[in-house]
């Protein structure tokens, strides 16, 4: 059990620990655990985002590949069946490059998010601190 001492002046009960960490521990926990949880949330929201662009490009390349095993039919020009393949592999490219650009688009986001969360973290911490170390300067 953390030793605890009073203020004559207010009659405030504080803990060995508030006073080795004057910034109101209990409140920095709290916000602290709050940036987490949001973090967490993030995360998750990113990881779906990302898990479901991978899973359409999945579902369209499969059925794309099953259109690519298709035999020419007798009487058809292979010269625009090729053509059609090659046009087929194009689309197909495009719709790739289109899904690396939103992953890393979602990877980017995320990490400035993330960025922002450590920026306020220390907005956050800022107050209680200077509310401690006032009574020094």
């Amino acid at each position: 059990m953390p030793e605890a001492s009073q203020d004559k002046a207010t009659g405030a009960k504080t803990t060995k620990a508030e006073l080795l960490f004057p910034g109101h521990l209990a409140e920095t926990q709290a916000e602290g655990a709050a940036l987490f949880a949001r973090a967490n949330d993030l995360l998750l929201e990113t990881a779906r985002a990302i898990w479901e662009s991978q899973s359409d490009l999945v579902r369209i390349q499969a059925e794309e590949a099953a259109k690519a095993f298709v035999p020419i039919r007798p009487g058809d020009d292979p010269a625009a069946a090729v053509a059609a393949y090659w046009d087929q592999w194009h689309d197909g490219t495009e719709r790739l490059i289109a899904h690396m650009r939103r992953v890393n688009d979602a990877a980017r986001g995320y990490g400035w998010q993330l960025f922002e969360f450590y920026t306020e973290g220390f907005r956050m911490a800022e107050k209680p601190f200077q509310a401690a170390a006032r009574p020094y300067l």
